[in-house]
């Protein structure tokens, strides 16, 4: 079993990736909307960009043997 802390990366990592999955389907639903498809951009760019510190911050516990 995982240590409390580095089951919630991995969680978040899990909910964060279905969250860019959303706003993808929200992307298609806004076609024709150039405001509601910037928002959704926005939104979905944030959660790029968390989804790769979390990446980084798994890679670096299993790079010190720390994910347990």
């Amino acid at each position: 079993m995982l240590k409390d802390h580095n089951h919630d990366l991995v969680h978040q990592l899990s909910e964060t990736s279905d969250s860019i999955w959303r706003m993808e389907e929200y992307l298609k639903n806004a076609d024709g909307c150039e405001s509601c498809q910037a928002l959704w951009n926005e939104i979905k760019n944030d959660c790029e960009k968390h989804a790769e510190l979390l990446k980084g911050e798994i890679a670096r516990h299993v790079s010190e043997n720390r994910f347990e």
